[in-house]
C-alpha cells in the first residue's frame, strides 16, 4: 500500500513577519513504507527529512487551514499511469493543499475503501469532506475546495473568471 499523507499539523507556528508564518514539517516513513508529513513522527515511524513551510497571510492562516483540513479532508483514490489521476494530483499540489492519496491498483483494502466511498472502482475519485468527484473536472474540484474553505491560488481564481 502506498499512501502519501500530506498532513500539515500547523499548531506550532513560528512568526516570520506580521503577514506570514512558517512551520517545520517532518517527513515520516511508516513501517508499511508510506510517507507522511507531520508535526511529529508517530511511534514506530522514522523521520527521513524535514522542511520549513511558509504560509502566506496573517499568522492565523495556518490555523485556519488546519481547521479546514480537519473538517473537510481531501482524499484522492488513484492508480499509476492514469492521466486523469495525474491531473487531479497536480491540481492539488499546485494549490499546495494537503491531501491523502491511496493507490488502489493492487491493494484490496484500498479498493474496498473506494467502493465504500463511491460504490465503484472508478479512478480518479476524490473526496472533499463528504463530497465525491470521479474523473477530472478542474472547475468542479476548485468549487468544492473553495466551498470547504481551502485557499485557492490566484491563478485558479483568475481561470474561473475567464
Amino acid at each position: 500500500m502506498r499512501a502519501i499523507v500530506l498532513l500539515l499539523t500547523l499548531s506550532t507556528l513560528a512568526s516570520v513577519s506580521p503577514l506570514a508564518s512558517a512551520v517545520t514539517v517532518l517527513q515520516c516513513k511508516e513501517p508499511d513504507g508510506s510517507v507522511s508529513f507531520r508535526e511529529r513522527c508517530p511511534a514506530g515511524s522514522e523521520q527521513v527529512g524535514s522542511r520549513k513551510v511558509n504560509v502566506a497571510g496573517p499568522p492565523d492562516a495556518a490555523a485556519q487551514l488546519a481547521e479546514v483540513v480537519r473538517k473537510s479532508p481531501v482524499t484522492l483514490y488513484a492508480i499509476p499511469q492514469c492521466d486523469a489521476c495525474d491531473l487531479v494530483r497536480q491540481q492539488l499540489q499546485a494549490a499546495k493543499l494537503p491531501f491523502t492519496e491511496h493507490d488502489v491498483a493492487s491493494d484490496a483494502a484500498q479498493q474496498e475503501a473506494l467502493k465504500a466511498v463511491s460504490g465503484a472502482l472508478t479512478v480518479p475519485a476524490v473526496t472533499v469532506g463528504t463530497q465525491l468527484f470521479t474523473g477530472y473536472n478542474r472547475a468542479a474540484l476548485d468549487t468544492a475546495l473553495k466551498a470547504a474553505g481551502y485557499p485557492l491560488p490566484a491563478s485558479a481564481e483568475a481561470a474561473k473568471r475567464e
